[in-house]
């Protein structure tokens, strides 16, 4: 879990995980794989990493089941029936079984994070990012969203997930990142990061919004 205030480099770290961001030193390992390594083929890796973000990016001009089974064609190379048997499981997954051929537009806020879960799932992913997958929709909306996450964790998929849901970010994950101005400030169990920070700038941060 990653947690900050707003332009504390959150959603830069998280894209650097998939490539989207360059890096001018150090090092990113995930898995294995050294992305910072030259030799590494970056685009290759980035089949292999689903991404939420936090306005959905759904095609608007394809229905919800093209918007899951379209990736799968296009980088997995399934056939179309095989794309769509895959989509329509996964929509059924989180929730949105009956909404296939429904357009965005047609769409709850949401019921697009939703299909966009099941097109990043689709692609049978070794991480998932989620940037801040819950910030654009309604209160009564992000419990359902964050339901859906929990249960991602709870099947034992590693995610990393930018957040401002405190108690989410308490409850599901297994290491926390407080983040500010751009460096990592302290990192830890939730439990010490949340309940015993160290660092002042933690601490003042959490008073603020706990």
């Amino acid at each position: 879990m990653v947690v900050g205030p707003s332009g504390s480099g959150k959603s830069t770290l998280l894209r650097t995980l998939n490539g989207l961001e360059s890096i001018d030193s150090g090092t990113i390992r995930v898995d294995g794989v050294s992305l910072t390594d030259p030799a590494t083929d970056v685009n290759r890796w980035r089949t292999e990493v689903g991404m939420v973000f936090q306005h959905f990016n759904l095609f608007q001009h394809r229905t919800a089941l093209d918007n899951v089974a379209l990736p799968q064609r296009v980088v997995r190379g399934r056939s179309r029936a095989d794309a769509e048997r895959y989509a329509r499981d996964l929509l059924g997954r989180v929730g949105m079984g009956d909404f296939g051929e429904r357009y965005p537009s047609q769409l709850s806020g949401g019921q697009q994070q939703r299909v966009a879960i099941a097109r990043a799932l689709a692609m049978d992913p070794k991480l998932m990012l989620f940037d801040e997958a819950t910030s654009a929709l309604d209160p009564e909306t992000v419990g359902g969203i964050l339901e859906l996450m929990r249960g991602l964790a709870r099947d034992g998929m590693t995610m990393a997930v930018v957040t401002h849901e405190m108690g989410f970010a308490r409850d599901v994950g297994d290491r926390a990142l407080f983040m500010d101005a751009g460096r990592i400030v302290e990192m830890g169990t939730p439990d010490e990061v949340f309940c015993h920070p160290k660092e002042a700038r933690t601490r003042a941060f959490l008073e603020k919004i706990l």
